[in-house]
């Protein structure tokens, strides 16, 4: 074989290994003190594509923690990071997210929880399930309580700064959100001993499309937390 061939096969072949190794390797971000791995591939919810660039999800100058819904090319892609550690139990878990997630696009969930399995799950998620009238706001423990809040003409759908929470104890959930000064703007006590979790787990935001499906306003989203923090019992 004419040794100027061979030399650029195996620089071929060595370019295709590095981009391959690059591709499966994890991403990872340090944020609030905690390190987050960030999703990549395909996958539920909503069989959606999941990117780990940064051009996707970042922590700027001021560190707060972006995760987007965008378009490349001809897909749209969610995004999600997940916390290392999975010895999250019973405490008081609270976001502060500066963007107006209240207002998001129909088919756009913009989702914070606490996750063991699809069964012993307490999840904070700001959608309208891709009905327009729809509520703005959902809190659920999985696998049976559910309680939606916000109705989709509140006064609060461009609120800003507001700070989402639950405290998780052995006997209840109780959600809240809260804006910068203060005031309740929504509240939930789940008692349901069905659903409540006994179990440790992790810790997770994402932001996905319904079903894949497009944003119907065809644009791309955003979803800027500034704070997260965990309080256990």
């Amino acid at each position: 074989m004419n040794k100027k061939y061979l030399k650029l096969v195996m620089l071929s072949t060595l370019g295709l290994l590095l981009i391959a190794n690059t591709a499966a390797a994890d991403t990872y971000l340090n944020w609030c003190g905690k390190e987050w791995w960030v999703r990549s591939g395909t996958g539920n919810p909503g069989g959606n594509y999941w990117s780990s660039s940064s051009n996707n999800v970042w922590i700027d100058e001021n560190q707060k923690l972006h995760l987007t819904i965008q378009k490349v090319g001809d897909i749209w892609y969610s995004t999600e990071v997940d916390t290392t550690s999975t010895d999250y139990s019973y405490g008081v878990y609270k976001w502060t997210v500066s963007s107006p997630i209240l207002n998001l696009d129909p088919n756009i969930v913009a989702a914070m929880f606490f996750r063991h399995n699809d069964t012993n799950e307490i999840d904070i998620e700001a959608t309208q399930w891709g009905w327009i009238y729809s509520d703005r706001l959902s809190y659920s423990v999985q696998p049976n309580a559910y309680q939606s809040a916000i109705t989709y003409d509140s006064p609060y759908q461009n609120a800003a700064d507001v700070t989402y929470s639950f405290d998780w104890e052995p006997t209840y959930v109780h959600f809240t959100a809260k804006l910068s000064n203060g005031a309740v703007i929504s509240d939930w006590n789940c008692t349901d001993q069905t659903s409540i979790p006994h179990v440790e787990g992790g810790v997770a935001m994402q932001m996905w499309l319904m079903s894949h499906l497009a944003p119907i306003n065809g644009q791309n989203a955003e979803m800027v937390l500034s704070n997260f923090s965990y309080v256990p019992s």
